[in-house]
C-alpha cells in the first residue's frame, strides 16, 4: 500500500480549503445586503482583472481612478473615474501606437472605463457565481411562498377546529348542572384548549408574515439593484449620444472644408480660363490708300467706246 506523507496531507487540506472558499456564498431570502456585497466582489474581481488587457498604457491611472472613487458600496463612481483619468492622461499627455492627442485618447479611455464598469454589473447578476446566488434566491423564493400557503391552509384548519369546538363545548357548557364539578372541568378545559388553539392560530399568522417580510426585502433588493442597472444604461447612453455629437461635428466640419475647397477650386479655375482667352483686339479700319474707293477707279477708256458721231 502507498504511504501518504503528512506534507501531502497538508497539500490537500489546503487546496481543499482554498477551492471551498472560491465557492460562492448562497444568502439566504431576505439578506439584502450580504447579497450586495457578494454582487460588489465579482463586481470589483472582473473590473480589476480584465481592463488591464485593454487600458494597458494607463493602467495605473484607471486602477487608481477606480480605488479612489469607490464609495460605502465598494463600487466606483463612473463619473469621477473618467474624469480622474481623462484629466491625468491630459497632463501627463499620455498616448498610444493608435492616437497622438492625449485630449482625444482621454475621452475614448474614460468611455472604455464606462463600458468595463457596464460588464462588470453584468458579470455580478450573471456570472457564475451570480447565477449560483439567483438560483438560490429562487429556490428559497419558492420554498418560502410554499411555507406560507402550508401556513395559511393549518391555520384556516385550525380556526375551524377551534370554531367547531367553542360552539359544541359551549352548548355543553351552558346545560344546567353547572355546580357539576366534573362538567366545570371540561369547561375550563375546553377554554384551555381554545386559547391554546387561537395562540397556535397567531403564531401561524406570524409566521406567513415572517416569509411575506423575507419577499418583500427581497423585492427591495432587487428594484435597488435595478436602479443600479439603469444608471448604468443611462451612462452608455450618454456615451452613445456624446460619440454621435462628435461624428456629425466632425461630419458638418468636413463638409464646410469641402464647400470652401471646391469654392477655391472654382475661382482659380476662372482666373485661368480668363488668362488663357484673352479679348479680340480692336481692329483699325482699311486704309484708304491700300483700298481706293469706287469714285476713284480708273474710267473707261475712250478708244474702247466709239462716239456717238462717229457712225458706220
Amino acid at each position: 500500500m502507498l504511504k501518504i506523507g503528512k506534507s501531502q496531507i497538508i497539500m490537500t487540506s489546503f487546496f481543499a480549503v482554498a477551492f471551498l472558499g472560491t465557492l460562492p456564498a448562497i444568502a439566504e431570502l431576505g439578506t439584502v445586503w450580504t447579497d450586495f456585497q457578494l454582487y460588489t466582489t465579482d463586481f470589483r474581481n472582473y473590473i480589476t482583472n480584465n481592463i488591464s488587457e485593454t487600458l494597458n498604457p494607463v493602467e495605473l491611472q484607471t486602477q487608481s481612478a477606480i480605488t479612489s472613487s469607490s464609495g460605502d458600496l465598494n463600487l466606483p463612481n463612473p463619473n469621477y473615474a473618467s474624469q480622474y483619468t481623462r484629466d491625468q492622461i491630459t497632463q501627463y499627455s499620455i498616448s498610444d501606437k493608435f492616437e497622438n492627442n492625449p485630449a482625444v485618447y482621454g475621452k475614448q479611455v474614460s468611455s472604455e472605463i464606462n463600458r468595463y464598469i457596464t460588464r462588470s454589473a453584468v458579470e455580478g447578476v450573471f456570472g457564475r457565481d451570480g447565477q449560483t446566488r439567483l438560483k438560490g434566491k429562487l429556490q428559497n423564493t419558492e420554498q418560502a411562498v410554499n411555507k406560507s400557503n402550508r401556513a395559511a391552509n393549518t391555520a384556516q384548519q385550525k380556526y375551524s377546529e377551534i370554531q367547531s369546538q367553542s360552539q359544541s363545548q359551549g352548548a355543553m357548557c351552558s346545560t344546567p348542572g353547572v355546580g357539576n364539578n366534573n362538567l366545570a372541568n371540561v369547561c375550563d378545559q375546553a377554554q384551555f384548549l381554545m386559547m391554546q388553539g387561537l395562540v397556535e392560530l397567531e403564531l401561524q399568522n406570524i409566521n406567513i408574515q415572517r416569509e411575506q417580510t423575507k419577499i418583500t426585502g427581497e423585492t427591495l433588493g432587487n428594484t435597488i439593484q435595478l436602479r443600479n442597472d439603469i444608471q448604468y444604461s443611462n451612462l452608455n447612453l450618454a456615451d452613445i449620444s456624446q460619440q454621435m455629437n462628435e461624428v456629425n461635428r466632425a461630419r458638418r466640419v468636413g463638409t464646410s472644408a469641402e464647400v470652401a475647397r471646391l469654392l477655391r477650386v472654382t475661382s482659380q479655375t476662372d482666373l485661368f480660363r480668363k488668362s488663357s482667352n484673352p479679348l479680340p483686339l480692336q481692329t483699325n479700319p482699311p486704309s484708304s490708300e491700300n483700298n481706293p474707293s469706287p469714285t476713284e477707279t480708273n474710267p473707261p477708256s475712250s478708244e474702247n467706246i466709239p462716239s456717238p458721231l462717229e457712225t458706220p
